[in-house]
């Protein structure tokens, strides 16, 4: 009954001690010392054996004692029993406070080996080393087993361990000043965590990354912010925590993030076949719109000419006459502007040929109005005869490209466009040809006017947007 009744008494004050050390690692980053007896008799031996912090911290150095006071004449060995993760300190091993030397030691257990006078106390001390490997904030058991004049196995008797969760601080280095379009590195150390745990960076209450501690403690992330992300901020890391160590979050520190240069993206418009000595359209398209800048047109590493970009549309355009056959490799080269970065478009090929010894000549016409009204659509007709069923015709005005190339059905090119200027202006088709046909071209003059005028559409009629959409 007296065993029974002792296990009960330490069970509930390892309870209260586990409780009181959670608080303490949690509000001082230290467990306090909380010191586990249990006491028990075997036959006529009386036995006590004490942990001296049954709350621990990794790291932390714990001492075993168990005395021995008994009716029987001798001890002859004794087997401290504990937690693999504890390690046994070496020359440790006492018997009444004397050094001892060990006769072995295995998983879980350390042996000395004697002959003492078990009528009189014997008190038998081991020290051991929080291990890093120690499960956390769960009991586990440790215990004693004794041979002589009498025997005992008590190897889960207690006092029970119960390890605190490591206690960690994180701390973020000096971010400095941050710019948009420009990668930074933020980095965080963290005391008391593991290589591999997880450190998340936070501008605000935005999540920006995730970075992974590695063995000094240290975890980084390539940041590179947006134009959005402007302004000013406080950066900080947390330490997400583990099933070893209570998550931390470092100080703040309040960071400008400056506008920086966005990033575009360029694209080249060409068609896909020219026949030489024929006017084409290059035409670059660059996302978003800088409102500024130039585009280079390249055929390899030939420049064929350099645009101003459209600060509307973000579209820039050149025209160019191939008199050379063979694939053309081109591209298009945004040379960047304030607050934008420079791109380069991916290749594209054009096949300039000869005209086939059978290809036909053709005949443009253009149908469009000699008056129209500044800011309001008009239709660009133009008919091929005869009538080709490939190719491209190409409206301009002077040497200006009025919207993209467009593909000729059945002999008809169509397109509505709007004047933002008024004035009289040259409007010219170029028509590309094709297999079987030769190209073409035809020029014509419009009248642009700020005052209305009466049917604004091709051929003297109103713009039929039915027919420029194929409905």
């Amino acid at each position: 009954m007296s065993g029974m009744s002792g296990r009960r008494a330490v069970a509930l004050a390892s309870a209260v001690g586990v409780a009181a050390g959670f608080v303490a690692v949690v509000s001082t980053g230290v467990a306090s010392a909380a010191p586990g007896t249990i006491s028990w008799t075997n036959g006529g031996d009386a036995l006590t054996r004490t942990v001296s912090n049954v709350t621990p911290n990794e790291g932390e150095i714990l001492t075993a004692t168990t005395t021995i006071t008994g009716a029987g004449s001798t001890v002859s060995w004794v087997e401290d029993v504990r937690p693999t993760c504890l390690t046994y300190l070496q020359n440790t091993a006492k018997v009444n406070g004397l050094p001892v030397p060990v006769s072995s030691i295995g998983a879980g257990l350390v042996r000395v080996a004697g002959s003492w006078d078990a009528t009189a106390t014997q008190t038998f001390e081991f020290q051991y080393s929080v291990g890093a490997n120690c499960v956390r904030e769960a009991a586990q058991n440790t215990g004693v087993a004794y041979g002589g004049t009498t025997a005992g196995e008590f190897r889960g008797q207690g006092p029970a361990l119960n390890v605190a969760k490591n206690v960690t601080t994180t701390e973020l280095k000096p971010v400095g000043a941050l710019k948009g379009g420009i990668k930074s590195t933020l980095t965080a150390n963290v005391l008391g965590g593991r290589a591999g745990d997880l450190v998340k960076f936070y501008r605000g209450v935005d999540e920006v990354g995730t970075g992974t501690l590695n063995a000094t403690g240290a975890a980084t992330f390539d940041w590179t912010p947006s134009n959005v992300d402007a302004g000013t901020f406080d950066i900080t890391a947390k330490f997400l925590g583990t099933g070893y160590a209570l998550e931390s979050v470092s100080a703040a520190q309040t960071v400008t993030i400056e506008a920086g240069n966005q990033s575009t993206q360029t694209t080249l418009i060409v068609p896909a076949t020219s026949l030489i000595n024929t006017d084409v359209v290059l035409e670059a398209q660059v996302e978003p719109s800088p409102g500024a800048g130039t585009v280079t047109f390249k055929n390899g590493a030939t420049v064929l000419g350099t645009a101003d970009v459209d600060p509307a549309t973000g579209k820039a355009s050149v025209v160019q006459n191939f008199n050379v056959v063979g694939d053309k490799v081109l591209t298009a080269v945004f040379n960047g502007a304030p607050g934008f970065n420079a791109s380069t478009s991916a290749a594209q090929t054009i096949k300039v040929s000869e005209p086939g010894a059978t290809d036909v000549a053709t005949t443009l016409t253009l149908n469009i109005p000699t008056l129209a009204q500044k800011g309001v659509y008009v239709f660009l007709r133009a008919t091929v005869a005869p009538a080709a069923t490939t190719g491209t015709v190409q409206f301009f005005s002077g040497a200006e490209p009025l919207g993209n190339p467009v593909n000729v059905k059945n002999g008809l090119a169509q397109q509505s466009y709007v004047f933002n200027a008024s004035g009289i202006f040259d409007v010219r088709a170029v028509y590309s040809g094709g297999p079987g046909f030769l190209g073409s071209e035809s020029t014509t003059t419009v009248t642009v006017t700020d005052e209305p005028v009466p049917n604004p559409g091709g051929g003297g009629g109103s713009v039929d947007m039915g027919s420029l959409f194929g409905q």
